[in-house]
């Protein structure tokens, strides 16, 4: 009879233990997809701060000086959270406010490079819509994962808690004026 004991107790602690790494798995799972998708936002807003500065380089060089608000893509880097990220879009958007009607004005929005440095934020602005709408997706998951028994408990144990939502909207065409 003892032995019939022993053998329901391993059975038991397997099985916690087998729910137990299920839960890790499926935690560590949601959550790198999550980040995964936050690098995209993180490559958007990178490409649309290089091609700000590359106008304004431009801008520079035919001796227009302009007053911008300061330039935040210093704070650029893997990991950020998404109200950073969403402070660094909208910190491109108004620097590219300023920068895109200097540069028609000066006559230079024509040139090649300034031409495709504006083609190339505007594209950068439409993919970063894109990431963060996957983003939202893949925070959407992680945070059910993690609201769900066992992995709660998980969770809990590991400190994970919930992740925000990105939410970027970019202003409309002709319009500085966001949505």
């Amino acid at each position: 009879m003892l032995n019939i004991v022993y053998i329901a107790v391993v059975i038991f602690v397997l099985g916690l233990g087998y729910l137990y790494i299920n839960a890790v798995h499926k935690i560590n799972k949601a959550d790198m997809a999550a980040k995964d998708a936050g690098s995209d936002i993180d490559t958007c807003l990178w490409d649309m701060n290089h091609n700000v500065s590359v106008i304004l380089k431009a801008l520079q060089e035919k001796g227009v000086e302009l007053s911008l608000p300061d330039d935040q893509s210093g704070m650029l880097g893997l990991g950020m959270t998404p109200t950073v990220q969403q402070l660094m879009a909208k910190n491109a958007q108004e620097r590219m406010d300023i920068v895109k009607p200097a540069a028609e004005e000066a006559g230079i929005a024509g040139d090649e490079a300034v031409a495709k440095a504006i083609a190339k934020f505007d594209n950068a602005k439409n993919e970063l819509v894109a990431a963060g709408l996957n983003y939202n997706r893949m925070a959407g998951k992680y945070n059910s994962v993690i609201s769900h028994f066992p992995a709660s408990f998980v969770a809990d144990r590991k400190n994970k808690g919930s992740k925000q939502i990105f939410v970027y909207q970019p202003p409309v065409q002709g319009s500085t004026e966001e949505v």
